[in-house]
């Protein structure tokens, strides 16, 4: 690590073409908010130096992709790049993951103490925390110049990096749900109005 004090630029992945969705996710509408909107608020409630997104929106401050359409390994190489002498570790999100909690996010960040290689949950990969290390930032150069496809995979990058794997609890896994699909989307919305009403 660079500094005796971290300092954490949160991240909102919110690149991606939304093939499987038909529409943009970061403009779905969730309690009138966007979800780009809804994720940025959840990381602006964190200890974080600054919120960056990972895509192309006007109102945000944004990193875009040096290549496109390579997924979440190319938007987290943009920021990489862009980030790495200035900050120590990036706190990810995907955009599409609208029932995160500042619970989860706060638990992720306390195991980051103790694990400083980086942390991430086990079954939803996301979200993340990955320390701007030279290994990163090598790694990610390296995929992105490959032609090979599955070199640019999450389950790849986790492993050369060797973060390390946390547990939520059973009770929570809703909070990790993801909206992919139009049905995916429907079910997130019926879940957060049963959300609502036990409040």
């Amino acid at each position: 690590m660079k500094r005796n004090v971290l300092k954490i630029a949160g991240i909102v992945l919110a690149g991606g073409l939304s093939s499987r969705m038909g529409q943009d996710k970061a403009q779905l509408m969730m309690a009138e908010k966007t979800l780009l909107q809804r994720a940025v608020t959840l990381l602006g409630t964190l200890d974080l130096s600054h919120v960056f997104v990972s895509g192309a929106y006007v109102g945000f401050d944004c990193i875009e992709d040096h290549q496109v359409a390579l997924g979440p390994i190319g938007g987290l190489h943009a920021c990489v790049e862009q980030l790495f002498i200035e900050y120590d570790a990036l706190f990810i999100v995907p955009v599409d993951m609208p029932l995160l909690g500042n619970e989860q996010c706060k638990w992720l960040l306390e195991q980051f103490k103790n694990h400083p290689q980086g942390v991430f949950y086990e079954h939803a990969t996301f979200p993340m925390i990955l320390p701007l290390t030279v290994l990163l930032k090598n790694y990610l150069a390296e995929v992105l110049s490959s032609s090979n496809n599955k070199q640019r995979s999450l389950y790849r990058l986790l492993k050369t990096v060797k973060l390390q794997p946390i547990n939520y609890q059973i009770e929570t896994c809703f909070r990790f749900q993801n909206s992919n699909t139009p049905e995916q989307w429907a079910d997130c919305l019926q879940t957060y109005q049963a959300l609502k009403e036990k409040q």
